[in-house]
């Protein structure tokens, strides 16, 4: 048995203001919505103590599993041109004046439920039945008052297969950043929501606000008065990570996609030329922070890279795969500018790091209580022994993240991938470039191809290589520092590829011999970078 809440939407539209981004859409709708949603519902009826009880025990129920159309049956429009005048004002002879919005909205099918809530291992009270569908019989809307809802409670699973997306709770023991940051229930948000609105206030309020827009206003014209704050009536929100389900591609790349994202809170600007020292600073960090306590036993193979457990060594041979570090740069897009938003980590798969999965998870949350344990915000500051920069990053909890922050952004699977830094080639290439281009470039396509079926993925249909980027933001090859393989030898060849793939790979995606400190990063593109068949 199971608990399911299907939704309808007889408009054709979902509409609600993303949680501060007031010009995207909330898309998956987070639970706690439908719960405030119903809490409404139930005031306008009356508040029948069944009904009241009923949807106290859906909100202390543990964060659902989200069905929702997928990108052809959930399509996004931006409604402009609207003119939408203020709310009315308390005050007499103040005329809110008429004002052009745009309302971000998800349009789906209004003859069929297109979301789903579901808990697989709930299930609804034979009491609480009745007075359960009493309530979700009285929900006229779901988000903005044109978003018109039909809400059905069941015991039926929801729909899977094709045309389906799956966005499921994250548990407490996986590893990585959520994909999704989504407001959830809990058994305290009714009496909170209660607690905030308070209608006495907000009348207060709006007098002082009135007042305040009066003294500065001219005779002929009519008061302006200023908005509330966003959020003051807002009861306390509960966040919960949640993670896209997707069918396994053919190849996928030696690193697991729940990668951890690590933003850039304070401290210098960075440009994406400064990955090496970044990345660099970060893994000793790590080891030292690891080493100082002596209860935590060596450092994990996968984390040090060496498997003879002392970083740092020359001759020490590295460990098959272990933990990449790379930047999370603010590029691809049509204003980026290069610069450093934070840190990715990406765990290697435990079969390829020659660990098991529940060793991994554990030896990693000894690693960021280690990192993160010493500062009381939370917080990893790096820097240089010069201090001639620092920077100060924590585990990225924004509810909506930039773009480079989401971890969906590295992880997509493609066939496309273009690389953000340059890869290091493993040799140099041969003939020389000015001598003979067309050679040159086969030989680095060579030495790709190469590196490819070294993780494990096939061999690509198109490498192209060049000292440049075609994405925005990203500077040319030549504008890296060129690590060495060893004191005394020659800086190493890297150099900016593109490459399609005849099936899709999961990423995150590193190639070459710097692939574990950030070098060789690759890009899928998004969906809007696509052409269309249309």
């Amino acid at each position: 048995m199971s608990l399911t809440i299907s939704l309808q939407f007889p408009a054709g539209r979902y509409v609600a203001a993303a949680w501060g981004d007031k010009d995207a859409v909330e898309w998956p709708p987070h639970p706690a919505r439908l719960c405030l949603g119903l809490l409404d519902a139930l005031h306008r009826v009356g508040e029948p103590c069944d009904m009241r009880e009923a949807l106290e025990w859906l909100s202390a129920q543990t964060p659902p599993l989200i069905v929702v159309p997928d990108e052809k049956g959930a399509n996004l429009r931006v409604l402009d041109g609207i003119f939408v005048p203020q709310n009315p004002s308390a005050a007499e002879g103040v005329k809110p004046p008429r004002k052009q919005r745009s309302f971000p909205a998800i349009f789906l099918d209004p003859d069929n439920p297109t979301v789903f809530l579901h808990w697989p291992d709930v299930v609804l009270p034979a009491a609480l039945d009745a007075p359960m569908q009493a309530l979700f019989a009285s929900l006229p809307r779901l988000g903005h008052s044109s978003s018109l809802v039909m809400a059905k409670v069941s015991s039926d699973g929801p729909p899977s297969g094709n045309g389906w997306r799956v966005i499921r709770p994250m548990s407490q023991e996986e590893s990585g950043s959520p994909e999704f940051r989504l407001r959830v229930a809990w058994d305290g948000l009714l009496q909170s929501a209660e607690g905030a609105f308070d209608l006495e206030g907000r009348t207060a309020e709006m007098e002082v606000l009135v007042k305040a827009a009066a003294r500065s206003a001219k005779p002929d014209k009519s008061l302006k008065p200023a908005a509330s704050p966003r959020g003051r009536h807002d009861p306390r929100h509960r966040w919960h990570g949640y993670l896209e389900e997707m069918d396994a591609p053919p190849h996928a790349s030696p690193w697991d996609e729940r990668i951890l994202v690590l933003s850039q809170v304070d401290g210098d600007r960075m440009g994406l030329q400064s990955v090496w020292q970044l990345t660099e600073a970060f893994h000793k960090a790590l080891l030292d922070r690891w080493s100082r306590d002596p209860s935590r036993g060596p450092v994990p193979t996968w984390l040090s890279g060496h498997r003879s457990g002392v970083p740092g060594s020359d001759t020490a041979p590295t460990a098959e795969n272990h933990l990449a570090v790379f930047p999370l740069p603010f590029g691809g897009g049509r204003h980026a500018t290069g610069h450093l938003l934070g840190l990715g980590l990406a765990f290697p798969r435990p079969e390829t790091a020659g660990v098991d999965s529940a060793t991994l998870r554990f030896q990693w949350r000894q690693a960021l209580s280690a990192l993160l344990g010493e500062s009381e915000e939370g917080m990893l500051e790096l820097s240089p022994r010069d201090k001639a920069w620092s920077v100060r990053l924590r585990p990225d909890d924004s509810p909506h993240p930039k773009e480079a922050l989401r971890p969906g952004r590295w992880t997509r699977p493609s066939t496309i991938w273009t690389s953000v830094t340059p890869v290091i080639l493993d040799r140099h290439p041969k003939p020389h470039f000015k001598k003979d281009p067309a050679g040159w470039s086969k030989s680095c396509s060579r030495i790709v191809e190469e590196a490819c079926r070294r993780i494990g993925l096939p061999r690509p249909e198109e490498i192209h290589v060049s000292p440049h980027s075609p994405l925005q933001g990203v500077p040319p090859a030549f504008s890296f520092a060129a690590p060495v393989a060893r004191p005394g030898r020659p800086p190493r060849f890297h150099v900016h590829v593109s490459m399609r793939f005849s099936e899709e790979i999961q990423g995150p995606l590193l190639l070459g011999a710097g692939r574990f400190r950030g070098y060789g990063l690759f890009l899928p593109p998004t969906p809007k970078d696509l052409p269309s068949d249309e």
